[in-house]
């Protein structure tokens, strides 16, 4: 099996593969946590690494036939975590920031149960980096853009599949940045950071047109977008919503708009109500549907059936 583990910074057409795969492929991604091993213990606070080296994504890997203007499914079958994870804490970052100091907490991942204080819980890992190149400038890891990046969704799981649009050959797949639990909107701007190995598969839908990507769960559609502010990300989430059920449905824009005015679920991925300069640097949000059986898929609207 192909395992893909030296890692970038940023997405970038002009990224040199590490590996190549044919579509159907599982590959395995070693990937390591978001502060690049900076911050190792209780005592290594954020503010004093260096932030050139984090958001590290695993890759780039290649699908041989990927072009652009198809899309690319990423099937998420396994991810496991090491023992341990950090919560950590910015100056002047974060929903909370006003009333929080900076700390680094290092919290125990044992069993698959995550131990925090005098609570625990059970460890539900994602992936919180993860997409394909550009064709324009390159972008950031630590940023999300229409092609993936730093979503934080916590629905990129096992089980998931999330699809991708292909905007250069071979699509340039890279993926890190993993918690063993984060919740919605990542309020600290942080998760329980950790490094994992993660196991996908990649399919290739071709000639499907996807200007965000979309995460499939075993009971729902979601559309994941970004923004300068939570208004504009939420308005491109519901866009694009409209036109793939439009196409799959074959309802006008007016049904469609109605359904999901009366079925449409609206969640956060990572909302910490910071000041944005660029979209990539901004909101993410995720906006959905149910999956109905009795209708066609969205992501095979275009009579490629997966």
């Amino acid at each position: 099996m192909l395992t893909i583990k030296n890692s970038i910074y940023e997405y970038n057409k002009d990224n040199v593969p590490e590996g190549y795969c044919d579509p159907e492929s599982v590959v395995h991604f070693l990937t390591r946590d978001c502060f690049d091993g900076q911050v190792k213990t209780e005592q290594d606070l954020v503010e004093h690494i260096d932030f050139s080296h984090t958001n590290p994504a695993a890759g780039p890997l290649y699908i041989n036939g990927a072009e652009p203007g198809d899309a690319l499914a990423v099937d998420i079958l396994d991810i496991q975590t090491a023992d341990h994870g950090v919560i950590a804490t910015f100056a002047g970052l974060g929903a909370l920031e006003k009333t929080t100091e900076v700390r680094t907490k290092v919290v125990p991942v044992k069993d698959g149960i995550v131990y925090f204080n005098d609570v625990m819980w059970p460890a539900d890992p994602m992936i919180g980096v993860i997409g394909t190149a550009p064709a324009g400038d390159p972008v950031p890891s630590g940023y999300s853009f229409c092609c993936g990046g730093n979503m934080d969704s916590r629905l990129i799981c096992k089980g998931a599949t999330v699809y991708f649009p292909v905007q250069v050959e071979g699509a340039l797949l890279a993926m890190g940045d993993v918690h063993a639990s984060m919740g919605d909107g990542e309020v600290c701007e942080t998760g329980i950071e950790t490094a994992a190995d993660i196991l996908v598969r990649v399919r290739l839908i071709k000639k499907f047109h996807l200007n965000w990507p979309v995460t499939e769960t075993a009971d729902a559609w979601y559309v994941n977008t970004n923004g300068r502010t939570c208004d504009i990300a939420i308005q491109r989430g519901y866009e694009e919503l409209q036109r793939l059920l439009m196409h799959a449905y074959g309802w006008d824009a007016t049904d469609a708009a109605m359904y999901i005015s009366v079925q449409g679920r609206l969640e956060a991925n990572q909302a910490v109500l910071d000041n944005n300069n660029t979209d990539e640097e901004g909101d993410t949000f995720r906006v959905g549907v149910p999956k109905l059986n009795f209708k066609p898929r969205l992501m095979a609207g275009y009579g490629e059936e997966l």
